[in-house]
């Protein structure tokens, strides 16, 4: 069992594994999950910030078997004291070693990782089986991207998997979209031509989460879909050339989309990292940055870290290529995934897909659901 010590703001706890972490008394009062404290449904705290006092210390501290039990000294914040086990004192160690070790990081893929293609999932047992939708929606948390195939031949298809994971995350460009060659294109993914890679939507302040295209016809000559890790492009930058990578992961740019119907930018940097420092993602896109206004006299080291990086993501080593076939539904985190394209030649033959986005907040939730398994809520 842990062994607790009280200090004179805090108490210690000594964990078996030899650790020891630190639990301000503040922080252990406002965390109170008693019936006084904490709505019993919501779950939310009902308990006054404003009536603890910022000192406070315990009238008393027990340790068991189970956890750690502590009375307060009245005061004008209610409370039928506060019990917390073992389990969650460890799972919420507030130091930035505990934080790092509980951190998921994810690992960068290369084109030679999908040997065998993409994971692949059948549409029938994801939408009717809990088991199969976390195994999907496990492997796009994981790599970034799978492969949903058997969707019927219906446009709206694409709509009907992607509210299976959560609300579609509109955008400009409406509920969903149709990616197909036609004149007067107010986007280049309306277009026959190549899509170098990039991610969707950088110039808006929250770019699409996960993007589901689902492929109803792709007879004609050319097309393949090219995607790569963002997270493992990025990765070879830094390895390569660390004055590119702090750069772009540092200065912000403007990315820009205009049209008739919408004029949207947004400043961020091109690469995008954690407070750990992590590669999380990227918002490149070489067709939407706009007039790069980082300062005259870096201008040139940031185009050049941009080639550099733009041209990794283009490499061979790194672009997965895929030829979609009718049925099949390319599911992947718009964030971490640059896709792309080879260009087509629509006199050979249709290419149509229809596509949509489902929020990052709504798939990280629905993946979390799934892994619960049903438990309640409050026991985590």
């Amino acid at each position: 069992m842990p062994r607790v010590a009280n200090g004179p703001d805090s108490l210690y706890v000594e964990w078996p594994g030899g650790h020891r972490s630190r639990h301000l008394y503040f922080w252990l009062r406002e965390n109170c999950h008693c019936p006084r404290c904490t709505h019993p449904d919501a779950w939310e705290r009902t308990a006054d910030f404003l009536a603890i006092p910022l000192d406070i210390a315990p009238a008393s501290v027990r340790a068991d078997g189970h956890g750690l039990h502590v009375e307060w000294p009245e005061h004008d914040a209610p409370c039928a004291g506060s019990f917390f086990s073992w389990d969650w004192l460890d799972a919420h160690r507030a130091e930035r070693g505990a934080r790092l070790e509980r951190k998921v990081r994810r690992r960068g893929w290369t084109a030679s990782d999908f040997g065998n293609g993409l994971p692949r999932f059948p549409h029938r047992e994801v939408m009717g089986s809990d088991a199969a939708l976390l195994a999907f929606l496990g492997t796009v948390d994981a790599t970034g991207v799978a492969l949903v195939e058997g969707l019927p031949d219906a446009q709206g298809a694409v709509t009907g998997l992607a509210e299976r994971v959560g609300f579609i995350e509109e955008s400009h460009f409406g509920r969903h979209f149709d990616v197909v060659s036609r004149a007067n294109a107010e986007n280049l993914a309306y277009t026959a031509g190549r899509l170098q890679p990039h991610s969707d939507l950088p110039s808006r302040r929250h770019p699409p989460g996960i993007q589901f295209l689902h492929c109803l016809r792709n007879d004609a000559t050319g097309g393949d879909s090219v995607l790569a890790d963002s997270i493992a492009c990025a990765e070879a930058l830094r390895e390569r050339d660390p004055a590119a990578f702090e750069l772009l992961s540092t200065h912000s740019v403007t990315f820009t989309s205009t049209a008739d119907g919408w004029d949207i930018a947004n400043r961020a940097p091109v690469i995008d990292v954690d407070e750990d420092g992590d590669i999380v993602g990227s918002r490149l896109h070489p067709a939407l940055l706009g007039p790069v206004d980082v300062e005259p006299e870096s201008q040139v080291a940031f185009y050049r870290a941009f080639r550099g990086l733009l041209s990794i993501a283009s490499s061979e080593a790194m672009q997965l290529r895929v030829r979609l076939r009718p049925g099949e539904c390319q599911v992947f985190d718009n964030r971490r995934v640059l896709h792309g394209r080879d260009a087509f030649d629509p006199a050979t033959g249709d290419r149509f897909l229809q596509g949509c986005y489902v929020g990052r907040d709504e798939f990280e939730s629905r993946l979390k659901l799934l892994r619960r398994g049903g438990r309640d809520f409050r026991e985590t």
